[in-house]
């Protein structure tokens, strides 16, 4: 570390109190000299983190993490060293002049920077531009006030396709860094860059401190591209923004949350607006994804109780579902609001009032209870065979949760018990039993056991298969690569193949290949929601483990072609006569078992 570094890093630690800091990230509540919170770096049941503002120290006394304010922010964000120290720097007010020639390639803060720009830019052409006349009807259509449009930095970016490449390069701001966060991509042809927004409202995706790190674009209606394009479009995976992490309002709702004890988690952007405008403070959407256990890590340091708000179209069956999987194994009350039919939480705020909202939380029930009445609601009334699937049903959402036999799961099993007159032990040997056969055929999952009656059984998707598209669904930029080693002929399985191949399409369009685009061009929707899966799963990977995964991916299609080679070669030489060409036949068949070995 230079001495530029060396005094960047005391003046750091002077200016930044580490109460102030860590708050931003945690609830903390004084006791005594310390502040006490839950650890974000294990599984905490109750507050062992431990923040000393005497020292400017922390420390977790069940994992043991412990450090500066620096190594704090280095933690949780997951950043290097240099890049929390900038970040620090830059919050503080340091000026970094004399250590900026010092990092290699974009840091963190520079990002942030851009991102910051952007959103100012989008902000900006909202509010005055002629541009964006169509957009400001559409968010008044949507009664949402201008007081709401500002407190969470509403913007709009125009249509044109280089409108925000333009802006950036008389900003001389870097194509790099532009790319690198999202805002623009390479045309195919390599010859210059276009927006990845257009002609859409943006609506800035904030951390819990209110820094802007990504976006989520809704595209007009009326625009000439809506018939084509996707109805929502979020920032691509970048090293600021996964979505599958990012809740969208949490910056805004974290102080009412802290104080009444709860958070209500929406599907929209308007719908978080609205509750807002509406007074009720405490609500938060994730990003088009199902509530995971990045979600839930995340909230825990907020809030004990969460309630996800469903409409009643959807029944939120899927996402009730993998909020049962979360809930068995995180320290956490988890509950369902469901609304009145043909509402979503926009429609029902402004039709009705936030007095039909609130009564909506408040009957929210546990979700566990919640899916007892729903699979008991429709299989109840089929007799014997229909309890079996009703019990079949919860045990497989159980079987899927990471917790053996904790006290929550305990209870779980006796309710269903006491429901249905069965016996625990009955229940806990089932429940071990599709543990087992999940653990045994996970990868194996990707295609449903019960096919659509107008199509063929479809064999499981090979593993290294369902890697492929891991990987791929989370990392667009890992396409190319792909591509270039993997022929799309020798994917074997067709849900695989038409995915990819839809990718392979969209790249070659020059539109990014991400599954927000490829919605628009794939009309089976249980392909696409096994698509997500595979997605939530790859963007639990970090980048280098994504990178390793392809690499073996690659090697095991490789050695398939081998295989499948070297029996067309031993074919050859059993068919013919000619004792000769046998034996040339046979040279063959070695070299090509020598290349594989």
């Amino acid at each position: 570390m230079t001495e530029d570094w060396v005094v960047l890093k005391q003046q750091v630690k002077e200016a930044s109190d580490i109460v102030a800091v860590v708050g931003g990230y945690l609830a903390l509540r004084p006791l005594g000299p310390t502040f006490k919170g839950l650890c974000p770096f294990h599984e905490d049941n109750r507050p062992s983190f431990d923040v000393d503002p005497r020292r400017q120290r922390y420390r977790c006394w069940a994992c043991g993490k412990f450090g500066d304010v620096i190594n704090f922010v280095q933690e949780f964000e997951k950043i290097s060293f240099p890049e929390a120290l900038e970040l620090l720097a830059r919050r503080a007010g340091i000026s970094l002049e004399s250590v900026k020639n010092s990092t290699h390639g974009p840091s963190r803060a520079l990002m942030l920077d851009v991102v910051r720009w952007a959103a100012e830019q989008f902000k900006e052409c909202l509010l005055d531009s002629p541009q964006a006349e169509a957009a400001r009807l559409y968010l008044g259509e949507r009664h949402l006030v201008g007081e709401t449009v500002r407190r969470f930095g509403l913007g709009f970016a125009p249509g044109s396709g280089d409108w925000l490449v333009v802006r950036a390069a008389n900003a001389g701001l870097s194509t790099e860094v532009m790319e690198q966060v999202g805002l623009i991509a390479r045309s195919q042809q390599g010859s210059g860059y276009y927006d990845r927004f257009r002609d859409r409202v943006m609506f800035p995706i904030r951390d819990m401190r209110g820094v802007p790190v990504g976006f989520g674009g809704r595209i007009l209606p009326n625009s000439a591209i809506a018939s084509r394009a996707a109805k929502y479009y979020n920032s691509a995976e970048t090293p600021l923004f996964s979505k599958s992490d990012q809740v969208y309002g949490i910056d805004e709702a974290r102080q009412a949350a802290q104080k009444e004890g709860w958070l209500a988690v929406v599907e929209g952007y308007t719908d978080v607006l609205m509750a807002h405008q509406k007074g009720i403070k405490p609500v938060v959407a994730t990003m088009g994804t199902a509530l995971n256990e990045r979600h839930v890590k995340k909230l825990r340091g907020l809030v004990s109780k969460v309630i996800l708000v469903f409409d009643a179209d959807t029944g939120g069956e899927k996402g009730v579902d993998r909020a049962m999987e979360v809930f068995v194994s995180q320290d956490m009350d988890l509950r369902i609001a469901t609304l009145p039919e043909g509402l979503d939480p926009c429609d029902l705020l402004v039709q009705q009032g936030p007095e039909a909202f609130k009564k909506a939380l408040e009957s929210a029930v546990d979700v566990f209870e919640f899916k007892l009445r729903q699979v008991w609601a429709k299989e109840a009334g089929q007799g014997l065979e229909g309890q079996r699937r009703a019990v079949e049903g919860i045990l497989s959402i159980l079987a899927a949760a990471p917790a053996e036999r904790s006290v929550k799961m305990e209870l779980m099993i006796n309710r269903i018990a006491h429901r249905l007159g069965l016996k625990e032990e009955t229940l806990w040997t089932r429940l071990r039993e599709l543990r087992a056969a999940k653990n045994r055929g996970d990868k194996a999952a990707f295609v449903s056991k019960e096919p659509e009656p107008s199509q063929p059984q479809t064999a499981p998707a090979a593993k290294h298969e369902v890697e492929l598209l891991e990987v791929i669904l989370a990392d667009a930029d890992l396409l190319e690569q792909a591509l270039a080693e993997i022929p799309l002929s020798e994917i074997e399985h067709p849900g695989v193949r038409r995915l990819m191949e839809g990718l392979a399409n969209l790249a070659l369009e020059g539109i990014t290949p991400d599954l927000d685009h490829l919605r628009g061009r794939i009309d089976n929707e249980k392909l696409l929601a096994k698509a997500q899966v595979m997605q939530d799963r790859g963007s639990n990977l970090d980048p280098t483990q994504r990178r390793e995964v392809l690499t073996e991916v690659i090697e095991r299609f490789r050695h398939k072609r081998t295989q499948r080679q070297s029996k067309e070669i031993k074919n050859q030489a059993m068919a013919t006569d000619d004792h000769d060409q046998a034996i040339e036949i046979l040279k063959r068949l070695r070299q090509n078992q020598n290349r594989d070995s």
